[in-house]
């Protein structure tokens, strides 16, 4: 029986890819495993099987490994069942396949390309968040508009292949209508994710280009924090994770169990991909103080900066805005200034250049520049792209601050002897309210380095109101 989902092409490098896949349960209550046959052109390279468990609602991810740099790959996919746990066990750990496992024909077919293994500057990828969706009837049918958004994509890949996707939070609402209607069961979340991840175009972009996927909030619940556990449950909490983990960390590059920060490399571009959610502590207690990372995120994020402080430019994801900061903003960096001053403060002492943060959440896309007062060598760029597709009213610019004064007391002398006010100036451009995806394009290789992001409505036409490209 072919597979039910995917493939999803996930974390990729030069010699190796990351192929998710779904199956489904059997009647007779056999095993599903799943089986991966790869091909360059018409030559056979190797095979996979892998156990696709009822735990991840028979969802399961595959390395495959030993692939040739900057090379195109085809992807053969199907499943088949088991009776025998132990014989499961035995082809999966010790049984290597000495020839195809599936007849293409009857399979679901993906394609994957290995990244270039030449560090040669360059990088071209498109990001997004907050893809809504609930209703469908004949007044409305969010599958259908939203699913618009990735068509755009697929067609802006086929013009100008893109290294990779960033799918940077809400990939499904589990309280689509709020406290009105929210998903509580394991069942009503698998199922949302099955429908969000079935629509054809998001599933066609998903099997042609590696894709890199991130939680906010509504995986969970709004403005997500940990003191609301006590709220929903731990049973509750831990259902919703599993979804995430199912559908959405599975094919992201491997971590600890329970962490779902991360970093990759594209080429000579480090990615430090950001949890703004499961650590956060919003409120204090005579025990904790508040945070969006957690001691142990945050001194991995420092220390990954000092470590790639060479890169040519250096891409931090965070589901929500490190800056412009919306009017409202105690659920977004603003409402944590001790953690976003320290940020700040190691990037200017340390004089590491080039960070890019990318960010989503707000439902308004826009571009924005940082500058301090006190020290004209450091500079900080944030891209905001939200959201894919949303039906309700979206944010505009008077939502939010558009320039802001951010002043915090910082070491103001090179042995870190001395405080004082410190004082950082961002500009924000575009703010744009409407559906709409951005793709970033780098050319390091050239003298004076070319960096350039553009905002694209669900449609794939520029806005109006920001036609152009902003460089950074």
């Amino acid at each position: 029986m072919a597979i039910t989902l995917g493939p999803i092409i996930g974390h990729t490098t030069d010699v190796s890819a990351k192929i998710w896949i779904r199956g489904e349960s059997n009647e007779d209550s056999h095993f599903c495993i799943g089986l991966v046959d790869v091909y360059k052109d018409a030559t056979w390279v190797a095979s996979y099987r892998c156990f696709l468990r009822d735990y991840y609602d028979f969802t399961g991810a595959i390395d495959v490994v030993g692939l040739k740099a900057g090379t195109t790959y085809r992807v053969v996919c199907n499943t088949a069942y088991i009776a025998d746990e132990l014989e499961v066990v035995r082809l999966i750990r010790d049984d290597t396949p000495k020839k195809p496992l599936n007849r293409p024909e009857d399979s679901v077919l993906g394609t994957l390309t290995t990244d270039r293994q030449s560090n040669d500057g360059k990088l071209n990828f498109a990001f997004g968040s907050c893809r809504y969706l609930y209703w469908d009837n004949i007044f409305q049918s969010d599958a259908e508009k939203g699913d618009k958004t990735f068509r755009s994509i697929l067609d802006k890949h086929a013009q100008k292949p893109f290294d990779l996707t960033l799918m940077i939070g809400d990939q499904v609402y589990l309280d689509p209508l709020n406290v009105l209607r929210q998903y509580s069961t394991l069942d009503e979340m698998f199922g949302i994710y099955r429908q969000a991840f079935g629509l054809p175009y998001i599933r066609k972009l998903m099997s042609q280009v590696p894709t890199y996927m991130i939680l906010d909030d509504h995986e969970i619940r709004d403005d997500w924090s940990r003191e609301k556990l006590d709220d929903v449950g731990k049973g509750f909490y831990v259902s919703a994770m599993r979804g995430y983990e199912s559908y959405q960390h599975l094919h992201n590059p491997a971590t600890p169990k329970g962490q779902y920060w991360y970093t990759f490399k594209k080429g000579a571009f480090p990615f430090f991909v950001m949890d703004t959610r499961t650590l956060r502590i919003s409120k204090p207690t005579s025990i904790e103080s508040p945070t969006i990372l957690g001691r142990e995120q945050l001194n991995a994020f420092l220390t990954w900066l000092s470590e790639n402080r060479n890169a040519p430019m250096i891409f931090v994801v965070s589901s929500v805005p490190f800056f412009p900061d919306p009017k409202s903003g105690g659920d977004k960096w603003a409402g944590f200034p001790e953690e976003r001053s320290i940020i700040l403060e190691f990037i200017r002492v340390e004089k590491i250049k080039n960070v890019v943060v990318l960010s989503g959440d707000v439902h308004n896309s826009c571009f924005a520049g940082m500058s301090c007062y006190q020290d004209a060598d450091f500079g900080l760029t944030s891209l905001v792209a939200s959201p894919f597709y949303w039906p309700y009213p979206h944010e505009n610019k008077s939502n939010f601050f558009g320039g802001r004064t951010l002043e915090f007391m910082q070491w103001s002398d090179a042995t870190r002897r001395e405080r004082d006010r410190v004082e950082y100036r961002y500009e924000g451009e575009a703010f744009i309210g409407e559906e709409s995806f951005m793709t970033v394009t780098v050319d390091a290789s050239k003298k004076g380095k070319i960096a350039q992001a553009r905002i694209f409505d669900r449609k794939g036409q520029s806005p109006d109101d920001y036609p152009g490209f902003y460089k950074f």
